[in-house]
């Protein structure tokens, strides 16, 4: 038996990160936001519910001690909105305001702008008090200009452990995430990175669940998510963050390195299953795409109204902007005259 991580790219997150391949969330983010949101393709985001699925990923994936490497639990109370202010201030002014209270209103109003909390021009003069409304702003403030890990609340710890236990118990899920035994050939992996070469150009990927079962030879790809959306909802998650470009391209990075390997070549990989749970519900599904392994653009709904790109096609575009700088879109006239009708249609 060989075991699957033996042909996984075995490198620490921090060298996968870093690395220039593209990615699903990269494809994703530029599919989203289109030419002009490029320049903000490495972004870092970190918003509650994102730090809240890390967390259960760490969990799950890693187990206790991953959590304890990289999170910590203080006791605050304070809302999604003033978290993300107090995120946005730490980012700015670690080691030159010492605490909330220091930094002027000015600068607190425009940060608390940036981050999305009360938005509109119209309340610049209220902003300020608003954001002390959310609670411990200068307490969770102080904890994160001098944390050396991501901090989280009680109440948002209790949550994931409550999540985690749900996954590992639900009909849907205990499977996937179930420790392994010795008394048959099934094996579960976690995290493995993988890379790969689709024409011409590299990818990379981080699958968080593998189950192989080595005596049918037939691999799961598994991936979890923590949705906002109740767990029968799914499908709308699915559409809004364009997860097919997730299971498509990471279903052929796999491949494609089974492909290359004499012991794995043989053995079949399924279509990708998400599983997912929703903190509040705490009701785990697991939903399979069929057309994983489906190449080119793809149409889905009652009337064939929402396009699915291919990852493929995706990726070649974007690395084309990548590789020159274009001061317009691909297709863009800059010296003559564009035809209205053509992206107008495309809409």
């Amino acid at each position: 038996m060989k075991t699957l991580d033996a042909i996984s790219w075995n490198v620490p997150e921090e060298v996968y990160r870093a690395d220039s391949a593209l990615s699903y969330s990269t494809l994703a983010k530029y599919e989203r936001d289109g030419f002009h949101g490029i320049s903000h393709l490495s972004d870092k985001l970190e918003t509650p519910s994102l730090i809240f699925g890390s967390a259960v990923d760490a969990i799950i994936t890693g187990g206790m001690k991953e959590f304890d490497e990289r999170f910590m639990v203080c006791e605050y109370s304070i809302t999604d909105g003033g978290m993300n202010v107090c995120r946005r201030l730490a980012s700015l002014y670690t080691g030159q305001y010492e605490n909330f209270s220091d930094i002027p209103q000015e600068l607190v109003s425009k940060a608390a702008q940036e981050a999305g909390f009360w938005k509109d021009p119209k309340w610049d003069k209220k902003r300020y008090g608003e954001v002390l409304k959310t609670g411990d702003v200068d307490k969770y403030y102080y904890i994160l200009t001098h944390a050396t890990k991501t901090v989280i609340d009680r109440r948002t710890y209790d949550d994931i452990v409550s999540t985690v236990s749900a996954l590992k118990t639900a009909p849907a899920s205990a499977e996937y995430f179930k420790a392994d035994t010795p008394f048959d050939d099934v094996k579960r992996y976690y995290q493995l990175k993988f890379k790969a070469t689709l024409g011409g150009i590299e990818y990379r990927c981080m699958a968080d669940c593998i189950v192989v079962d080595y005596t049918n030879k037939i691999i799961y790809p598994i991936d979890l998510k923590t949705s906002s959306h109740y767990e029968d909802e799914f499908f709308k998650s699915f559409v809004q963050w364009n997860y097919q470009i997730q299971a498509r391209l990471y279903w052929r990075i796999i491949r494609e390195n089974l492909d290359k390997d004499e012991y794995f070549k043989d053995f079949e990989l399924k279509d990708y299953v998400f599983v997912v749970v929703n903190r509040m519900s705490l009701t785990p599904l697991a939903w399979s795409f069929p057309l994983t392994k489906t190449v080119g653009n793809i149409t889905v709904g009652k009337q064939n109204q929402i396009e699915f790109r291919d990852p493929q096609v995706i990726g070649a575009e974007l690395h084309a902007y990548l590789q020159k700088e274009h001061r317009v879109p691909i297709g863009i006239d800059e010296s003559g005259t564009n035809d209205l009708l053509t992206y107008l249609n495309a809409m």
